[in-house]
């Protein structure tokens, strides 16, 4: 005899179930027709999630919509956890494939070009902030949600940019090299940008609480580039890795570690997202290592979990709610942002030495927001920082950027991009 409580897990599970199946196969679809067209898969991916949610199905068959994703009464909401895990295995994945030795040949360029399109987008934010208030006001603090702003349109997406370099033979250029590592320089300093803007979306503002996160995630980071890499060494040495193959415990050890720093930067107040991407970093001294690694999570991270959660940040964009101020603001910010963070990318490179093509080349990658974007934008929508208008506009500006890379990254390799 069944129990209530089993009738209840076996329906929500089988409403998850076909949760996932719908967005996968819509998700997988769509991703191939925009490959085929040479464009990312993860765009195709966020317009399933469009695709599915209020903007279409929500318009053309609201019964259809509601049956499949809204929750009913006092069921547990699952798909917006599932997404979580992704982003946490991406995230781990991301920070196995950072290697910040290649930096240090370019370190004065690196960092001017980071700073500079990271303060440029911050400055822009500043000035757009009245207006976009005005049309898509927010319910909290005002100056995080230019922060914020500011951040969606500096951020850089390291695997988009890289899977792009590697598919027009770039990586090892000269240009590959400084987009890749300033890319990197520049995310980091993004992150710890979001915790203070995570300490002055939380009321009340208490600016010792920002100290104090600030300097915990410093202090985090410092131990894993220290004594985690260290403990992963010993993990080498004591169960299982021959050059070739991590064994079971290997994978299973490092997967431990990924709970435990994800837990740790999610207590301290900064997400565990961040704390996923650490516990890469530590791995990611050991090339070798980090890519078995990687190859063992690849597959199920980038055909189960990021494509839920793609078309997941899709399904919470309500293009439909969109006005006229909406629709040409985000064009604005679409300029804007290009302008801001490729453009002085472009002017600093051209100052350092490069090649008009280098330069526009280097610029193109800088302003690819991709992945981390969808992230940044995810959370700011959770912790209130922005409303659902601008989370949409915010989502269609990040697509439109991503359009414009591989087009012009192929211009530039065919201009003659030296080592090309």
């Amino acid at each position: 005899m069944q129990t209530a409580f089993s009738i209840s897990t076996e329906a929500v599970l089988v409403r998850l179930l076909v949760q996932i199946a719908v967005i996968l196969a819509v998700a997988k679809c769509v991703g191939a027709v925009f490959v085929r067209i040479g464009q990312s898969r993860s765009i195709g991916e966020i317009l399933a999630g469009v695709m599915l949610g209020p903007s279409l199905l929500g318009w053309l068959a609201p019964a259809a919509f509601v049956g499949l994703f809204a929750a009913p009464a006092g069921a547990p909401v699952i798909l917006p956890w599932l997404s979580h895990i992704g982003l946490v295995l991406a995230l781990f994945i991301i920070g196995m494939e950072f290697d910040f030795r290649s930096a240090l040949p370019h370190a004065g360029k690196v960092a001017g070009v980071a700073v500079a399109s990271l303060v440029a987008p911050l400055v822009a934010a500043f000035l757009l902030t009245p207006w976009l208030w005005s049309i898509a006001p927010g319910t909290g603090s005002r100056t995080a949600y230019t922060l914020f702003v500011g951040m969606t349109l500096a951020i850089t997406a390291i695997p988009i940019m890289g899977r792009i370099l590697m598919e027009l033979g770039l990586t090892r250029t000269r240009v590959g090299v400084l987009g890749i590592t300033t890319g990197a320089f520049k995310d980091l300093l993004t992150w710890f940008l979001l915790a203070v803007v995570s300490g002055i979306a939380r009321p009340p503002l208490d600016p010792w609480r920002i100290v104090t996160m600030v300097a915990a995630s410093a202090a985090l980071a410092a131990l894993a580039l220290t004594l985690g890499r260290r403990l992963v060494e010993w993990f080498q040495r004591r169960w299982g890795w021959d050059g070739e193959r991590p064994s079971g415990a290997m994978i299973g050890l490092l997967l431990v570690l990924l709970v435990l720093f994800a837990a740790a930067t999610a207590e301290i107040g900064i997400f565990a997202i961040f704390g996923a991407f650490l516990a890469g970093v530590m791995v990611s001294s050991d090339r070798r290592l980090a890519h078995a690694v990687s190859d063992r999570l690849h597959d199920l991270t980038v055909h189960l979990f990021l494509p839920i959660f793609f078309t997941y940040t899709g399904l919470r964009c309500d293009l439909s709610a969109l006005e006229g101020p909406l629709w040409l603001a985000m064009l604005v910010v679409t300029v804007v942002g290009s302008l801001s963070c490729g453009g002085v990318a472009w002017l600093l490179a051209r100052r350092s030495g490069l090649s008009s093509t280098e330069s526009q080349a280097l610029a193109a990658l800088i302003n690819t927001p991709g992945l981390m974007v969808l992230i940044l934008l995810n959370l700011g929508l959770d912790l209130g920082v922005i409303p659902a208008a601008l989370f949409a506009v915010l989502v269609g500006n990040a697509m439109l950027r991503n359009l414009a890379v591989t087009p012009l990254l192929r211009r530039a390799r065919a201009a003659g991009l030296p080592g090309a």
